[in-house]
């Protein structure tokens, strides 16, 4: 249950001296509204016998050197506080978002972006209360109410022992009756949120399609649930609280009440001055302010105790826990290191797979796959949808791990190197390229190098998007939209080649690179990539036959298996996928002339 608490508490080791000095500056605040309290009472007391103004000086400036103090103390602990809450935050934040893309994004699959949006900001924010209203005041409440009770024993030991015994039951078994009370809130209120997270982010990213099926009122209402369904948590989380609230002033009026029950018959016997009377039951009294944090501290417990789980099972499910290569075995994360990139430009050696299976939990995508491609070497995978071509690509660039067998490039094993190595030394053109909402030349500088204008538009025209760019009204520094939602399919395609050729890595992966282009420029497009990845590896994943000359080896992948080896003039003369998929495509080319 406390796992998740014990594992928070390490991000608070490289803070211990901040934490130590906010832990007594919080003390040092309570110990002076104590003090403020009771000397208070001593002073009206003693006041009230009309004494020379000489002999009250001592207890006017102790009034108001307590006042003073407990305002300085707070604000001292208030700034420390959340300066280690903040940076707890950043540590956190980055550590959560560095763990996750480390991840196989495979093991991301099965969550909503929204989920994994909430679990970023919203859970990762519920954090912040683990120090603040968590951690510290358990810490602060403790030490405050054993001085209190050695303050109190002084004068009054019975009074002392049921001040005592009322604080911890203030501190604790109030505490402990509320959070059953609120059973289950906080993790509600964690769920709620993160579906509504879920929800809206759906909304913003779908809101054509809502709007195109007239969904829109539907969507409406299920938000408008799941907002009363909070409201109503937070209603009656407000309930509970003023109970709270009763419950902690009863005791302390119990307390001070006890408290004056055993010091009175000491001031008539004179054992204690009258003065002092008031000086006690107010310092009774004070001392309650120490715990009358912890029923928030409980309640924030459960919250917070969810998002942290919340977070944990994220990473752990991501990370694999199962044997299977959708979870993606990440043992080696963190181990790498220790074979350097290769520059762009130099030879990486041939890509290799050895008796290479994979599968999604039992349903197997490869098996037993194994090819060679020499560097320079021009390879095509073909095969009909659903045959794992794409599951290579993921592979190769370490987005999934095989269950068994190796793959290699220049023999290194990709299972021995991290994935930013393996990724330096490979240009991608996907089928479904990502265009984040920032300008073209942030877009096409992903690889980390700050290139040229002249170098980013030469790139521009090989990928034939002069005439788009020149309709551009800010040129590279347009921002093109999340997703790319104001360029075309095509645009969109050409981008993504623009940023392989930017990169000049040595070995060039594309899936279906010319899907969504017309003919012409699609053949526009090829002439380039076969002029500028001339010394390249080229690895083209597709299912249309068109453009098989160009590529030395073919290889013809059905249900998971390289069923044909060869090059174009070898294949067509075969029976098999390939020759009917030719005559297939042959028969549609002159159904359309």
């Amino acid at each position: 249950m406390y796992r998740s608490f014990i594992h928070l508490s390490q991000f608070l080791r490289p803070y211990s001296w901040r934490i130590t000095a906010a832990v007594l500056l919080g003390i040092g605040t309570m110990l002076a509204g104590v003090g403020l309290l009771a000397s208070s009472g001593y002073l009206i007391s003693a006041a009230a016998l009309q004494p020379p103004i000489l002999d009250l000086l001592v207890v006017i400036v102790a009034v108001r050197f307590f006042g003073i103090s407990r305002a300085v103390l707070r604000y001292g602990e208030r700034l420390l506080s959340h300066d280690i809450t903040f940076r707890l935050l950043m540590i956190i934040r980055s550590s959560f978002f560095r763990m996750i893309s480390l991840l196989p994004a495979s093991g991301l699959h099965a969550y909503q972006s929204g989920s994994l949006l909430s679990s970023i900001t919203s859970d990762v924010d519920e954090l912040q209360n683990f120090y603040i209203r968590v951690f510290t005041p358990v810490i602060v409440a403790c030490f405050v109410s054993m001085i209190a009770w050695y303050f109190l024993y002084q004068f009054s030991p019975p009074a002392s022992w049921f001040t005592l015994f009322f604080l911890v039951i203030n501190g604790a078994a109030v505490p402990l009756v509320i959070r059953y009370l609120a059973r289950g809130y906080g993790r509600k209120q964690t769920e709620l949120r993160s579906r509504m997270h879920q929800l809206m982010v759906e909304h913003a990213q779908g809101l054509n399609e809502i709007r195109l099926y007239g969904i829109k009122d539907e969507f409406d209402r299920r938000l408008s649930v799941l907002t009363s369904q909070l409201a109503g948590l937070e209603k009656r989380q407000a309930r509970i609280t003023g109970l709270q609230d009763s419950l902690y002033n009863w005791n302390m009026f119990l307390a001070a009440g006890l408290a004056l029950l055993f010091t009175t018959p000491l001031v008539l016997e004179g054992t204690l001055s009258g003065v002092m009377l008031a000086l006690v039951i107010l310092a009774v009294m004070a001392s309650f302010e120490a715990t009358q944090n912890l029923g928030t501290a409980f309640q924030y417990h459960e919250s917070t105790e969810k998002a942290a789980e919340n977070l944990k099972s994220l990473t752990r499910s991501a990370g694999g826990t199962e044997s299977g290569s959708v979870a993606g075995k990440n043992d080696h994360i963190g181990q790498y290191g220790a074979i350097p990139a290769v520059p762009a430009g130099q030879k990486s050696g041939p890509v290799i797979f050895d008796a290479v299976r994979f599968g999604y939990g039992s349903a197997v995508v490869l098996d037993g796959v194994g090819f060679r491609i020499e560097q320079g070497g021009k390879a095509a995978v073909v095969g009909p949808t659903g045959s794992g071509k794409s599951t290579l690509i993921n592979l190769l660039t370490k987005f999934y791990e095989p269950d068994c067998g190796h793959i290699s490039i220049g023999g290194i094993k990709l299972s021995s190197v991290s994935p930013d190595i393996v990724r330096q030394m490979l240009s991608v053109v996907d089928q479904h390229t990502y265009i984040f909402n920032d300008s073209l030349r942030n877009n096409l500088n992903l690889a980390g190098s700050d290139y040229s204008d002249q170098e980013i538009r030469q790139v521009l025209s090989e990928a034939q998007l002069d005439q788009w760019y020149s309709q551009l009204p800010e040129g590279l520094d347009t921002i093109i939209g999340e997703h790319g939602k104001s360029v075309s399919g095509g645009e969109r395609q050409r981008i993504a080649i623009a940023r392989a050729l930017l990169k000049k890595a040595p070995v060039w992966i594309l899936d279906e690179p010319t899907a969504n282009l017309d003919t012409i420029t699609e053949k526009k497009i090829v002439q380039t990539i076969r002029r500028v990845a001339e010394k390249k590896m080229v690895l083209w994943v597709t299912h249309r036959l068109e453009q098989m000359d160009y590529f030395d080896r073919i290889l013809v992948m059905e249900e998971g298996r390289i069923t044909q080896r060869g090059n174009h003039q070898q294949l067509k003369n075969r029976d098999g996928w390939y020759r009917s998929m030719l005559h297939i495509e042959s028969d549609r080319l002159v159904t359309d002339a």
